[in-house]
């Protein structure tokens, strides 16, 4: 297996790929098929250059934290953003 195929996310969209060939191939021709189209992204340049763009950015934190009593009352809970602006949270998630 590739090692590009142990992200979750480029193996659905390989199996994606190979999805119309189930059970028109062989699961031996299927798995070379997988790692084949694995090898061509990690490393065929322009391949590779639409890989990262489509991928998802991974985000430790999302630039927001409440303060003080979040859940408490009847107004949305206050939140604070990377960039300092204070801003007060409104919406179907404030209250969650």
């Amino acid at each position: 297996m590739h090692p590009l195929l142990a992200d979750p996310w480029v193996a659905a969209r390989i199996d994606a790929a190979v999805a119309p060939y189930r059970g028109l191939l062989p699961s031996e021709d299927l798995d070379f098929l997988r790692d084949e189209l694995a090898e061509r992204l990690a490393t065929d340049e322009q391949a590779a250059r639409v890989l990262r763009r489509a991928a998802p950015r991974y985000v430790e934190e999302s630039g927001e934290a409440f303060i003080g009593a979040a859940l408490e009352g009847d107004e949305p809970p206050e939140v604070r953003r990377a960039s300092g602006i204070r801003a007060r949270r409104t919406g179907s998630g404030a209250d969650e």
